[in-house]
């Protein structure tokens, strides 16, 4: 436990300092990282619990010799090995990229004369721009434009391709400050000048970085604005959506993308596809050239390393604002094997550490926890009886994915495993490994398009089941918890019910209520866009809502010049629905379960004579969100749709009747009460 010994703390008021001082006062933040957190110390076991297996082989006796298990884990370690092997990716040099600098080159070509009289972006030119884009996003990279999948807004079991504008490299901010401006122009021109791949285009590099950072700072200035405030997205037709942008040809994309017929898309930016075609229409094909093979550079520059692309990494660090720091490389390989190959690494960290009690213990606290958010909405007042039936409904069919995938990849099955990943080539060349999963992602995304959804697939943004991470879908009405969060500190089946409730159950309580929250309420049961909420109930809602919205505004966060900026309770709302929910759900449920089993409970020593088992109950929930951070955190902090680690403990506490009655608080009623 991480509390402070300090005396003097009162608990009602100052709950944060009284958990975490002893994390503030004894820690150092790393160097690689920008705040230390309980939740970044769980992160850095399992990375270090992995490097281990990869570099060892340890924790590999499930692995029988010529199996598929032996096959697949073969295929990770050999991703692994071509990362960590810095020896033999700096004796390859820029080369690589540079080749495929020159397909971008060859598929959207500007003759010499064009770079003298900046010959414009015409109709001309709409079918090698296309056919470019289309080599583009068949690489996972989205020049001007995102495809993704998402589900159909009039079929929601369905896969549909949706199209959004990508965001831009760099903040408006860089193109606005004529200084930064200029520096990264200068940047792109040394950088062009070492990486493309003719001489004549190398003589053209500085003009051609003017056009491109003329270009980027056009897109920058005119952000995307949504056509659409109703939750769902809408569906327009590809020739619909061509007749926007001509120069990017939909219907002959998808044709190249998806092996199903797309005639429909997901677009809610129809103003902001117009802006583009007209604002590429007034563009030099240089520039676009330049934007093209720019995108190449950036996104392929992590696999490469050499002298001539310095330049880039040194503007990094200026616009960062300080030096960056190189973590050691095994820390990079791990992230990217996470990244890349996330069921492949999962295997054997589940193997290793997701235990049989670990699961048992999961699956009871999430049963109970589920069944009491349920029967608390029969106690809301300000619900109508109409309202609350069906919130209740809605909670009881929520699906708990726990640990890790069973379908899409089954990670109990060796063979799902492996056919999952059957396209993505690894080799000994990091950079070839690069190029296959880029290619791998964008197939695997575009073989959902026309297809079923699966109810039991994970989402890739679950990342990876050593990833701490736990998150509520509203779409699919649905939780995931990773393995990789089931440690302790979360969950020691070992431990008593009230430090597992008050960590664990607070998470599970958490994102369980997001299916209520501001944003999960607008769903159905089956994850459908509906309005379901009668005006008593959505007046009782906003009611308190606008409560924690006053309560989440008054909160700051302290800069170490001693500056003070508020929370924003608006942007930060459904979680702090989630935590006010959730933390109430799990101290009943934990009562629930004290009561049936009371040999789950017992003492701690050398806590329980400082804290009853209440009080360590609201321990457990804070020291999982203490954090000690630098400036640069606190800001992200404060752009996060959570709120600042601090504002977030002390108001989750105030929020509580459990308690301030656990701490005897001279104010007995919670501060704001929602669920």
């Amino acid at each position: 436990m991480p509390y402070t010994n300090s005396s003097n703390l009162d608990p009602c008021t100052d709950f944060p300092t009284l958990v975490c001082g002893g994390l503030w006062e004894r820690n150092v933040i790393p160097a690689w990282e920008k705040a230390l957190s309980e939740q970044s110390t769980l992160a850095e076991t399992n990375r270090i619990i992995m490097k281990n297996i990869l570099e060892t082989s340890s924790d590999t006796s499930w692995i029988s010799p010529g199996s598929i298990d032996e096959e697949n884990f073969k295929k990770l370690v050999t991703g692994y090995n071509a990362c960590i092997n810095e020896t033999a990716i700096e004796e390859i040099g820029v080369q690589p990229l540079i080749n495929f600098v020159g397909n971008v080159t060859e598929s959207f070509p500007v003759i010499l004369e064009g770079h003298k009289n900046i010959s414009r972006f015409g109709p001309d030119d709409h079918e090698a721009f296309s056919q470019t884009y289309t080599y583009f996003v068949q690489h996972s990279m989205f020049p001007f434009l995102t495809i993704d999948a998402a589900l159909d807004p009039d079929n929601i079991e369905n896969y549909i391709p949706i199209v959004a504008p990508s965001d831009n490299f760099l903040s408006s901010s860089v193109y606005e400050n004529e200084e930064t401006r200029s520096l990264y122009e200068q940047v792109v021109t040394e950088v062009f000048e070492n990486m493309l791949p003719t001489k004549e285009l190398k003589a053209k590099a500085a003009e051609m970085a003017k056009g491109l950072v003329q270009l980027e700072g056009q897109i920058a200035a005119n952000p995307p604005i949504s056509n659409d405030n109703t939750g769902t997205i809408p569906v327009t037709t590809l020739d619909n959506a061509t007749e926007l942008a001509p120069e990017f040809d939909f219907v002959s994309v998808f044709k190249a993308i998806s092996d199903s017929p797309i005639d429909r898309i997901s677009y809610n930016f129809p103003e902001y596809s117009t802006w583009l075609s007209k604002t590429l229409a007034n563009t030099s094909k240089s520039a676009i050239q330049a934007y093209f093979i720019w995108q190449a550079i950036i996104n392929y520059e992590p696999a490469v390393n050499g002298p001539e692309l310095e330049p880039l990494k040194k503007f990094a660090e200026v616009v960062g604002g300080k030096e960056s720091y190189i973590p050691e490389r095994w820390r990079t390989c791990i992230a990217e094997a996470e990244s890349k190959m996330a069921w492949l690494i999962s295997k054997p960290y589940v193997e290793a550490k997701y235990t049989d009690a670990i699961e048992k213990t999961l699956r009871e606290m999430t049963t109970r926890i589920q069944n009491r958010l349920a029967s608390n909405i029969d106690h809301i007042e300000w619900m109508t009886d109409e309202v609350k039936a069906i919130a209740k409904h809605k909670v009881q069919a929520i699906t708990p994915k726990l640990g890790y995938p069973t379908q899409s990849p089954n990670l109990d099955d060796a063979q799902s495993l492996k056919d999952y990943y059957a396209t993505f080539d690894v080799s000994d060349s990091y950079f070839d490994n690069a190029v296959s999963y880029s290619k791998w992602k964008a197939q695997s995304t575009a073989s959902l398009f026309g297809k079923k959804r699966e109810k039991g697939a994970w989402p890739a943004a679950a990342g990876s089941s050593l990833t701490i991470n736990a998150f509520y879908l509203a779409q699919e009405n649905s939780i995931i918890i990773t393995a990789g969060t089931l440690q302790q500190l979360l969950l020691d089946p070992e431990l008593p019910a009230y430090v597992n409730y008050g960590a664990l159950g607070m998470v599970l309580g958490h994102e369980f209520t997001h299916s209520l929250d501001s944003n999960g309420r607008m769903y159905d049961e089956q994850g459908v866009f509906s309005d379901w909420w009668d005006e008593k109930s959505e007046a009782g809602f906003n009611k308190r809502a606008e409560c924690l919205v006053k309560q989440y505004d008054a909160g700051n966060v302290t800069f170490s010049d001693g500056s003070q900026v508020s929370v924003n309770g608006t942007t930060t709302l459904s979680e702090n629905i989630a935590d006010a929910g959730g933390i109430n759900t799990a101290y009943d449920a934990w009562l629930d379960k004290r009561c049936q089993d009371p040999a789950s409970d017992f003492d701690l020593p050398g806590l329980s004579e400082q804290f009853t088992r209440e009080q360590l109950f609201y321990v457990s929930t804070a020291q999982f969100f203490c954090t000690k951070a630098e400036d640069d955190a606190k800001q992200i902090f404060l752009a996060d749709i959570h709120s600042p680690p601090e504002v977030r403990i002390q108001n989750m506490m105030d929020n509580s009747d459990g308690f301030r009655k656990a701490f005897n608080c001279p104010v007995k009623k919670p501060t704001c009460e929602i669920y």
